[in-house]
């Protein structure tokens, strides 16, 4: 890092965070500080026994076409049997609710196209006592994908990205799990500005039903850029995107969860720099102020000397695509992986999302991940959860930066009918301060389990799973961080 990097650094650890490192063996980590309702956190596993969990999964395709479906994946992380129940959500209601009963330290699938044909269905699980967990995985000829569950309805949701350039398609899935109907309005933003679509402005969802808006039926055709907001004038509900990439120098299909909230910072643990291999970051500014946008690489060798990353400046009501690799940028990243953290001073205002196309053995395939924000009092997990892991050996299938200033092991459990067992392959692995490492799951006893990945130090994980169909490529997501009680 040059000397010039070393201000905004300064003003993110003041003004947000204090918990990054960027490779230097001589600086500490202060504790961190955010200014972020608990409530608006990642998706997470509680820690706390409660009465009900709720996970509200965003959708996935049900339109009964060859290689199209989904289903839901539910983790019992503890002892004891859990029970609860499911609903299977379509444009016409609800179309299916059952119980579900997982046995100690197993898992249950829920098929969801098995219930319905419908071309997207959204499914509510509510697990007594809250010990568990909750996944889906969307399945396509273009490409599988994972992403968590929300644990939490809300009344606005984000995305930063978005792209419908040579027929590619995006649809919002948005899923109204309660009795009541919501009130919503809907605007986007492109390279040429804002648009609040007449016919999205005070639409309804009706009880328990999911509404698809495919977005270039608003107008957004051939767009390198869309970002969204989805804001509930009445109501809470839940918000999921679509993305079936197919041009443009894209490809693949992925379904994922929104941003439940504007944000403040946003992390990312898996970067690559590498031939082939196009990294950009949408940043959307839905708020009615410009916001000035710091951004800092993480997990480089002080050696790598990588310069600086000028500001960037994001007009209100406007996204921005940031390029690093661009060289009116300022930065000289080398090759490689490292993480990223993004940071807007003053109140949240911002979405962050990273889109990774690298090449593949045909073609090139391409995914979308929402950054990671940080909780309210600073927390940042030490243990994380993967419900729905690689079924086929896979190398760096999990990506780690450790935030802190030390040197740290990370341990891999594989989930059996006993309960977590130690990998002994993948068992105290060596990771520096500050330092990012990918993390191959190639070994029998870890392919089609739930893991837990536990640390020594505090860590962000992102999990990088083949796309499945015998498809080359990746898809990402991020684990889900075990949750602390707040204090």
């Amino acid at each position: 890092m040059s000397l010039r990097a070393i201000p905004a650094l300064c003003v993110i650890l003041a003004g947000f965070a204090g918990i990054i490192y960027v490779g230097l063996d001589d600086e500490p980590a202060p504790e961190a500080l955010f200014a972020l309702p608990s409530d608006d956190w990642m998706p997470a596993v509680s820690e706390d026994t409660t009465l009900t969990g709720s996970w509200f999964c965003p959708g996935v395709p049900a339109s009964g076409e060859d290689g199209v479906g989904g289903e839901v994946v539910v983790s019992n992380r503890h002892e004891e049997q859990i029970e609860g129940t499911f609903t299977v959500l379509t444009e016409d209601g609800a179309a299916a609710r059952q119980a579900l009963t997982v046995e100690p330290w197993s898992q249950s699938v829920i098929d969801v196209d098995a219930f319905v044909t419908t071309p997207y269905a959204a499914v509510v699980v509510e697990l007594d006592g809250g010990l568990g967990f909750v996944e889906q995985r969307a399945e396509h000829p273009a490409g599988d994908s994972v992403a968590p569950c929300a644990n939490a309805t809300s009344s606005e949701w984000y995305f930063a990205d978005g792209f419908t350039v040579d027929g590619s398609l995006e649809t919002l899935i948005l899923s109204n799990p309660y009795d009541d109907a919501v009130v919503a309005d809907l605007a986007f933003a492109t390279a040429a500005g804002e648009s609040t679509p007449a016919a999205f402005q005070g639409f309804t969802i009706p009880p328990q039903s999911v509404k698809a808006i495919p977005i270039a039926e608003l107008g957004a055709r051939d767009e390198p850029i869309i970002a969204t907001q989805v804001r509930a004038s009445s109501g809470k509900m839940v918000v999921g995107r679509a993305q079936h990439y197919l041009g443009g120098g894209r490809s693949g299909y992925q379904i994922a969860l929104a941003a439940p909230a504007l944000r403040d910072q946003f992390w990312f643990a898996d970067g690559e720099r590498g031939e082939g291999i196009e990294e950009t970051y949408s940043i959307y500014n839905p708020t009615d102020r410009d916001v000035q946008v710091d951004v800092i690489f993480l997990g480089l060798p002080v050696e790598a000397n990588f310069g600086d990353v000028d500001p960037v400046v994001v007009p209100a009501r406007e996204v921005v695509v940031f390029d690093p690799y661009d060289e009116s940028v300022g930065a000289s990243i080398p090759d490689g992986r490292h993480a990223a953290v993004f940071s807007a001073p003053g109140e949240p205002s911002i979405v962050v999302e990273r889109v990774m196309t690298r090449p593949t053995d045909t073609l090139v395939a391409t995914t979308a991940v929402l950054g990671a924000p940080p909780r309210q009092d600073g927390f940042v997990a030490t243990r994380w959860h993967v419900g729905i892991g690689p079924d086929t050996p896979t190398e760096d299938a999990l990506v780690v930066y450790n935030v802190d200033n030390a040197d740290a092991t990370i341990t891999v459990e594989a989930v059996g009918p006993a309960g977590p067992t130690a990998v002994p392959s993948l068992t105290d692995i060596p990771i520096g301060p500050g330092g990012v490492i990918a993390i191959d799951l190639t070994a029998d006893d870890v392919l089609g389990r739930e893991l837990i990945i536990t640390s020594t130090s505090r860590v962000f994980v992102e999990r990088s799973l083949g796309r499945g169909s015998d498809l080359s490529g990746r898809t990402g997501s991020w684990a889900l961080p075990a949750s602390a009680a707040v204090s």
